[in-house]
């Protein structure tokens, strides 16, 4: 009786552990949040950082079903310039699953894509490398 009143005990608090934990460690909140946050790397949909913009925090290996937040416009082959506020470099690729022409942004970078791929991305990646 005293053993199985004491796993109860425990597994209680395991579960008590978790529950803090996981409020204590937010998820990232603003991954595709339409806001180019610290830890991220956004591709908007107009020159010069403006218009819509499609956030990651994490890699995509395939833009075709995603939309700028807020709107029904395709992030797939439909951006123009690009903001990494990463730590990463990150890769862009004119196909899905990282195919096609591949070009690498260093952290920090803000421009206007050039003629190979604006408005033809459809998968991006984030590395502790260059190209």
């Amino acid at each position: 009786m005293r053993t199985k009143r004491a796993r109860t005990i425990f597994a209680a608090m395991v579960a008590a552990i978790i529950a803090v934990l996981a409020a204590a460690m937010p998820a990232n909140a603003g991954h595709k949040d339409g806001v180019v946050e610290s830890g991220e790397f956004g591709l908007y949909y107009l020159d010069g950082q403006e218009g819509y913009v499609f956030d990651l925090a994490v890699g995509d290996s395939n833009f075709s079903g995603d939309v700028f937040p807020g709107t029904s416009v395709s992030a797939n082959d439909n951006t123009e310039s690009y903001w990494n506020r990463d730590v990463y470099w990150w890769h862009v690729y004119t196909d899905a699953s990282y195919g096609g022409s591949h070009g690498c942004l260093p952290s920090g970078h803000i421009g206007d894509a050039s003629q190979t791929f604006r408005n033809t991305i459809s998968s991006a990646d984030f590395s502790s490398s260059s190209c």
